[in-house]
């Protein structure tokens, strides 16, 4: 079983790299991710400087775009986890959770450009079993992964994909988890668990983070 992606593991192997004359402005830059869970104050005290200098930091060019950065590479490489991993569901739960956690735009990066492809992958099984057409396993799992990280989203943070996984999901239990052999009820009842609210969880978060750092 891969290693569950937690996002802070990145984060932290990022810090461990830095030099000592960089160490504030490269950590400020790096919580940016958590933009919203962390306030400026936050980011501020962990970066190891004061609020003032992060102010001014924001209104520099080089440290936003030192920003930007981290934002991409960080989302670059959880694009790729969650392509080529497959996780227990009550793992992609965490994974979904951790996730409300980051910067708005963070997420988008992350999200768009998987959900399109799902979105297509899903056209594509529909169609190829309506006129037996063979399907890889390998395209039922991509789908597993995809299906499973966008649906627990939508538990935590309903968004205007629900339609959309609502035509997947008979997709799912139509075609994919018979496929894999899978039991089509457990996804529900992750979904169905008593859910945290976003206060609960943000405190949660910022406990397990504190521990770490």
């Amino acid at each position: 079983m891969p290693k569950l992606p937690e996002s802070t593991d990145w984060v932290r192997k990022k810090i461990t790299e830095l030099k000592d004359e960089t160490y504030s402005v490269h950590v400020a830059a790096l919580l940016h991710i958590y933009f919203g869970v962390f306030t400026l104050e936050d980011i501020a005290e962990k970066a190891a400087t004061n609020l003032q200098t992060l102010h001014r930091l924001r209104m520099d060019v080089p440290f936003m775009r030192l920003v930007d950065i981290y934002k991409k590479e960080f989302s670059g490489e959880t694009r790729e986890k969650l392509l080529i991993n497959t996780y227990e569901l009550e793992e992609y739960d965490s994974i979904a959770s951790d996730f409300t956690m980051f910067d708005e735009i963070l997420q988008t990066q992350i999200k768009v450009p998987l959900f399109t492809k799902l979105k297509k992958l899903a056209q594509s099984i529909r169609s190829r079993a309506t006129y037996n057409i063979k399907i890889e396993k390998s395209e039922f799992l991509l789908f597993r992964r995809l299906f499973s990280f966008f649906i627990l989203i939508e538990k935590y943070s309903p968004t205007l994909t629900s339609k959309a996984l609502v035509e997947m999901k008979q997709t799912a239990q139509e075609i994919v988890w018979p496929a894999l052999d899978m039991d089509g009820e457990e996804i529900d009842r992750i979904l169905n668990k008593p859910l945290l609210t976003r206060d609960e969880r943000l405190r949660e978060f910022r406990k397990n983070f504190n521990k770490q750092f």
